[in-house]
Parts: structure tokens; C-alpha cells; sequence
């Protein structure tokens, strides 16, 4: 049976690996938003440019062809951008971390302490790590595992 004090290790550990996890998560969803709201405002000032350019003169079939494909790749790109959510994504992934910081930071106290802690006090720290996990975002299990989360026993061994 596992002591209050490897309890709170174990915990610690979690909520570490977890914070971890979750702040490569924003990294990887505020990232990807550029890699596709960037290409996405180019090629649609692109577009809006060459339509003043068409009106002056009629352009070459091969270039209203290249603007018509940046045209549909331009608005696939600002559909994926609003469909995939990588901005609040990244944002709620923070926040979780954040509060996974603020958690792994009590924890520290009564590890620093010995482990010395109430049964009030524990039951207030379940509670607080049951909310947590169930507020916060999924994590992928590829970046779970990338934060250290490889020797927890909670996780399948493959991901399949």
C-alpha cells in the first residue's frame, strides 16, 4: 500500500508530465495555425490583387487558371483554419497547463512538508486533479509521451 508521501510523488509526477504535455500542445496548435492562416492571407491578397490586375487587361489562360486555383486553395486553407479551432485550441491547451503549474506548485509545499498532509487537505487535492484532468483538453498521446508521460502506468504500451 502506497504511503501519503508516494502518493503525492506520484501525483506530483503526473501533474508535471501533464503540465508538460499540455503546454507542447499549445505549441503545437498555435504553430499550425500559422501553417495555415499564414499561406491563406498571402494567397488570398494574392487573388484580391489580381482581380484589379484582370480588369485593366484580360490576362493569359494559364494565369486565370493559377488564380483560380489560389482562389479555392486560399479559401480551403481559411475553411480548415476556422473548422480546426488551432487558435483556442492552443489557448485552452495553456490554460490547462497553467493550472497543472499552479497544482504541481502545492503539491511541492507538502512534499516539502514530507508528505504531511490531512485527510481534508488530500481529499481537496483528488478533487482538484479529477477537475482538472476532466476540464482539460485531450492531449495526444504522441506529445504525452514526448513530456515523459513513457514510464506512467496509465498509458497503453502502443497506440494503436
Amino acid at each position: 500500500m502506497k504511503t501519503r508521501l508516494d502518493l503525492l510523488k506520484e501525483w506530483y509526477k503526473r501533474a508535471s508530465v501533464t503540465q508538460a504535455a499540455h503546454y507542447y500542445s499549445a505549441g503545437k496548435f498555435g504553430t499550425r495555425k500559422y501553417y495555415l492562416g499564414v499561406p491563406s492571407v498571402i494567397l488570398t491578397t494574392l487573388v484580391g490583387t489580381s482581380v484589379f490586375a484582370a480588369l485593366q487587361n484580360t490576362p493569359a489562360i494559364w494565369l486565370q487558371i493559377l488564380m483560380g486555383l489560389a482562389s479555392v486553395t486560399a479559401a480551403l486553407l481559411s475553411a480548415l483554419q476556422t473548422f480546426l479551432g488551432d487558435a483556442e485550441r492552443s489557448e485552452k491547451h495553456r490554460i490547462a497547463a497553467a493550472k497543472y503549474g499552479a497544482l504541481g506548485r502545492e503539491l511541492e509545499c507538502y512534499l516539502s512538508n514530507g508528505g504531511t498532509v490531512s485527510d481534508e487537505q488530500l481529499a481537496d487535492l483528488l478533487k482538484s486533479l479529477n477537475t482538472l484532468a476532466n476540464e482539460s483538453p485531450n492531449i495526444p498521446l504522441k506529445i504525452y509521451r514526448k513530456a515523459g508521460a513513457t514510464e506512467l502506468e496509465i498509458l497503453p504500451d502502443s497506440e494503436s
